[in-house]
């Protein structure tokens, strides 16, 4: 009896655990852009850019029912705590540390430069089990002088939202 017990239980409990990894949301964080010029003055942008691309795909209804943004309040507190700063070159493989303390299985971030007075731009998606973008869904080479430099966020977020509902 005992034992016909605890095989309904182990069923139980296996249906559950499957039940709830069915309905779970992925979990997607956008971590501020890289400021690949130098120029510290630029670092307000690497904050600007990935707290307008959170925010805007936060307004698809459709996304958010798949997909659970990090709030921005707890990517700047774990970024804060681990001293990351965009502007240093070793930011890319930093960030890994904030990514693994978030709970997350895909990153959304970029870098920017400026040449010729204008901001190039590029956004990926990163699957954090490979480190690695999404080859597909990528978004390279936007060039915007600085005061349309937030157009690139509407073009960044039809690509980014592709990749992420599939």
């Amino acid at each position: 009896m005992k034992n016909n017990g605890m095989k309904i239980f182990f069923c139980i409990f296996i249906f559950i655990a499957s039940f709830q990894l069915s309905f779970s949301k992925t979990r997607v964080v956008v971590l501020p852009f890289q400021n690949m010029d130098g120029n510290l003055d630029l670092n307000i942008i690497s904050y600007q850019l990935s707290d307008s691309l959170n925010l805007k795909l936060l307004e698809d209804e459709e996304l958010t029912k798949n997909i659970e943004i990090v709030p921005l309040d707890s990517v700047e507190t774990i970024m804060a705590d681990l001293n990351l700063d965009p502007t240093n070159p070793q930011y890319p493989s930093d960030m890994w540390k904030a990514i693994s303390m978030l709970n997350v299985s895909k990153v959304v971030t970029g870098n920017f430069n400026v040449q010729a007075q204008r901001f190039l731009i590029n956004a990926y998606i990163y699957d954090v089990e490979t480190k690695l973008p999404d080859p597909n869904y990528q978004v390279r080479d936007i060039f915007k002088k600085k005061e349309k430099i937030f157009e690139s966020v509407d073009i960044i977020s039809r690509k980014i939202k592709e990749g992420l509902k599939k």
